[in-house]
């Protein structure tokens, strides 16, 4: 159980990273194309943080769902875990391969 809520929180954390490594991408060449434009810092600043917004706006908007479905995952299985502590997958116990010496 405790695998599986950290994969399900694993899941989380790498969208919202690679979220932010697209709005840096982003950043990045355009704050490279407005210094080959030579564009001011202080209006730099202002256009990097406007779209820094507007992308992220857009990656909510799209990945949403997607996160929205992750967190009620994430929150039934804590659910199930504060209601069942002992909650473990069977153990699988397979017959001795024939030919084998079993100790």
């Amino acid at each position: 159980m405790d695998h599986l809520i950290d994969l399900v929180v694993s899941l989380i954390l790498f969208l919202g990273s690679l979220v932010f490594a697209v709005v840096g991408f982003i950043d990045g060449f355009l704050a490279s194309l407005m210094n080959a434009a030579h564009i001011p810092p202080q209006a730099q600043l202002i256009i990097l943080l406007v779209a820094a917004i507007i992308i992220m706006a857009y990656a909510i908007r799209a990945l949403g769902g997607l996160f929205a479905v992750l967190l009620v995952i994430l929150l039934a299985l804590l659910l199930l875990h504060q209601a069942f502590p002992g909650l473990h997958p069977p153990s699988l116990t397979l017959p001795p391969v024939p030919g084998t010496v079993h100790t």
